[in-house]
C-alpha cells in the first residue's frame, strides 16, 4: 500500500481539527444513545466505524486518511494505518477522554497527559515533559502536535513554516486549539483567534470581521481556517482572503470542521451541512440529525449523534 496523499479533486475535505470537540447545546430533548456517523471518501476505510464503538462514545477525532474514537475510556481507530497510526497503543484500554489524528500520527489525552503514536517524523510523537501532566485539549497538525495547558498553546514536531513557534499571545488565555497542515489557530478567553504558520494559502491572515467579532468556535483544514462568529461561519486561506459560505452557514451555527476542498457546519438544531471552499451552494448530510461533535478528515467527515454516555 502507498502513502496516502491529498487528492485535490475529492469533494469530502480534510482534517485535522480540532483539538476541542466539546458538546454542541441544544434545545431539550429526550436522552438518545450515542452514535458515529461518518461519510466521505472511504478509500483506506475510514467511514467503516466498527460495530464496536458504532454506539456509546463519548468522544471522536480524525486524521487525513484514518478516524478515532473514545468508549468507555478506550480509543478506538480504524482506517489507514501504513505507520501504525491507527495502531492504538496498549496502555490506552482506559481514562482517555480526548482524541485527534494528524497525517501519519495520532495523539490522545489520558489523565491530563498527551499519548502519541505512529510516524514520528519531525518529533511529532516526541510528547515534551510539559504535555503530560495538565493538559486540557489536543490537536494534531500534518507532523506537528498541539496540547492546550492552562491557557498556554505547547507545541512540538514539524517546524518547517514556524507552525510550532507559538506567539505571544497564545501564551495566556486560550481556551480551545485547532491545527491544519502546516498552521495552527487558538482561541482566546475574550473571543480572538491567534493564527501562526504557513502563511501560503492565506489560511492565517485572519479577515477583519473576525478580528472585530467575538469568535465562539474555530477550526483547521490543510490550507483553510474558519471561525463562528455571531453564529456565523467566516473561512478563509485556500487562496482566498475570505471565503463565500452559504446563507444557511450565516446563522444559527455552533461548530464548524474543515477539510481539503470542503466544510460542514452542525446548526443549532444538530443537523450538519456541507459545502465546498469558497462556494454558496451546500448538501444536507444524510442521517446527521442531534449532531454533539464533528470532525473533518482529508476526505472524510466524522460525527458524534445523540448524548455522551454520563460518567458514573
Amino acid at each position: 500500500m502507498t502513502e496516502p496523499t491529498y487528492r485535490t479533486t475529492a469533494f469530502r475535505g480534510l482534517v485535522l481539527a480540532c483539538g476541542l470537540l466539546a458538546a454542541v447545546p441544544h434545545a431539550a430533548h429526550a436522552a438518545a444513545p450515542s452514535e458515529i456517523l461518518a461519510w466521505g471518501d472511504n478509500e483506506y476505510g475510514q467511514t467503516d466505524v466498527p460495530a464496536a464503538v458504532k454506539e456509546g462514545a463519548s468522544a471522536i477525532g480524525t486524521g487525513a486518511f484514518h478516524s478515532l474514537a473514545v468508549k468507555d475510556g478506550a480509543v478506538h481507530s480504524w482506517g489507514s494505518n501504513r505507520y501504525g497510526h491507527s495502531t492504538v497503543p496498549a496502555t490506552l484500554g482506559s481514562g482517555v477522554t480526548a482524541v485527534s489524528g494528524g497525517y501519519l500520527h495520532s495523539l490522545a489525552l489520558k489523565a491530563g497527559g498527551v499519548v502519541a503514536w505512529g510516524a514520528d517524523r519531525y518529533d511529532a510523537t516526541v510528547v515534551p515533559t510539559a504535555a503530560k501532566n495538565g493538559v486540557e485539549a489536543i490537536a494534531a497538525g500534518q507532523y506537528f502536535s498541539l496540547a492546550l495547558k492552562n491557557g498556554t498553546v505547547l507545541a512540538w514536531g514539524d517546524n518547517r513554516k514556524d507552525q510550532t513557534e507559538v506567539p505571544d499571545e497564545a501564551e495566556t488565555g486560550v481556551t480551545a486549539i485547532a491545527a491544519g497542515a502546516h498552521h495552527a489557530l487558538a482561541l482566546t478567553k475574550d473571543g480572538e483567534v491567534v493564527a501562526w504558520g504557513d502563511n501560503s494559502k492565506k489560511q492565517t491572515d485572519i479577515p477583519a470581521e473576525v478580528k472585530s467579532g467575538t469568535v465562539t468556535a474555530i477550526a483547521a483544514g490543510k490550507n483553510t481556517s474558519a471561525a463562528i462568529v455571531g453564529g456565523k461561519v467566516y473561512a478563509w486561506g485556500a487562496t482566498h482572503a475570505t471565503q463565500k459560505v452559504p446563507t444557511f452557514a450565516q446563522s444559527k451555527v455552533v461548530q464548524v470542521a474543515v477539510g481539503v476542498e470542503s466544510l460542514a457546519a452542525v446548526k443549532e438544531d444538530g443537523k450538519v451541512i456541507e459545502w465546498k471552499v469558497n462556494n454558496t451552494s451546500y448538501t444536507n448530510v444524510t442521517g446527521a440529525t442531534d449532531v454533539r461533535a464533528l470532525a473533518a478528515g482529508a476526505h472524510h467527515f466524522v460525527a458524534l449523534k445523540g448524548d455522551p454516555p454520563q460518567k458514573s
